[in-house]
């Protein structure tokens, strides 16, 4: 694969960790990835074979159930040339942590045995890639940490709607469902909160899952504009990005609990008649019942298309942290 477009002499993910979304402080470094990523669509559409990695060795380490991230990190490895790629879906039960290892030493181990340039992690504990960043000698990628953050998705998220609209400025955007331990929501809000001050977004939820009060005050404390409401179709019409998220179950104490919130917003043909003809419905996934299959056939359904971006980001990243742009 050889990339004739010349970039500026300028990578400021070279070397580093990337272990969340507010490392990024500028819409230059932005558009500096989403520059690769772009380069990357192409190569990959025309299916031109690289050997950007062949030199290197990535770990992708996952502790929690993945079919997306999974598979599109270990994608984007061989998409690059990679040919050492030590992967492991499955590290709560397939790893010595089952004996107790804790993840400090997990980390020093793996980086031992593989000898590798870049490890790829992803943790149900909020703070698990800080401490395998400290603890690491070479980079670490939070590929989702706990219910804090999953930075590569806002990443693959922006540049989905940077794609649909081509640009930030003036747009409404919703984030529904659970937005309590939601991590998607939580990264998106505060990457939007770098590209543009005139960007608007409303959180709807049930009230047993609002956005948690810190996390908006700290929204806030950026200048964003904020609204929270329960009642999806009372802002729809305005809307110009809808995204949603599954209510979580995986994330309540009990069955009564989830079962009480379980339904509580789905996304149907019918309900989207309000909504704009040229706005769009995203979606992490997995979806469980919050989006009706028969809107997948709407051009207005993205979650498919936004996919696929995440090949592009992720094999963008990893480039550029491994200072090959």
């Amino acid at each position: 694969m050889v990339f004739n477009k010349k970039l500026e002499n300028f990578n400021p993910f070279s070397k580093k960790d990337f272990i969340s979304v507010e490392q990024i402080t500028s819409l230059r470094e932005i558009e500096y990835l989403f520059q690769i990523a772009d380069l990357m669509k192409e190569a990959v559409e025309k299916k031109k074979k690289s050997f950007l990695l062949e030199d290197k060795t990535l770990v992708i380490l996952f502790y929690q159930p993945s079919t997306r991230t999974f598979t599109s990190f270990q994608a984007a490895a061989q998409w690059l040339g990679c040919q050492r790629i030590i992967a492991i879906a499955g590290m709560e039960f397939y790893s010595s942590a089952v004996k107790g290892e804790s993840l400090p030493d997990t980390i020093r181990t793996v980086e031992q045995t593989t000898n590798c340039d870049l490890i790829i992690l992803r943790h149900p504990d909020d703070n698990s890639s800080e401490i395998a960043a400290r603890y690491a000698n070479v980079p670490v990628i939070n590929a989702g940490s706990g219910k804090k953050e999953h930075p590569t998705q806002a990443l693959l998220d922006l540049y989905t709607i940077r794609q649909k609209f081509g640009h930030f400025e003036n747009l409404n955007i919703a984030m529904l469902g659970d937005l309590k331990n939601g991590r998607t929501v939580k990264s998106l809000s505060l990457l939007l909160g770098v590209v543009s001050s005139k960007i608007s977004i409303v959180f709807v939820s049930p009230p047993e899952l609002k956005i948690p009060k810190e996390f908006l005050e700290k929204l806030k404390e950026k200048g964003m504009k904020i609204k929270e409401t329960e009642n999806l179709e009372e802002v729809l019409p305005e809307i110009d990005v809808l995204y949603v998220t599954r209510i979580q179950k995986e994330w309540f104490e009990n069955e009564e609990e989830y079962q009480k919130v379980k339904g509580s917003y789905v996304i149907t043909p019918e309900i989207m008649k309000k909504a704009k003809r040229k706005m769009i419905v995203m979606h992490p996934l997995p979806r469980v019942d919050e989006i009706d299959f028969r809107f997948d056939s709407d051009p207005r359904a993205f979650y498919f298309y936004q996919i696929r971006n995440g090949l592009y980001i992720r094999m963008a990243l990893i480039a550029a942290i491994l200072g090959k742009f």
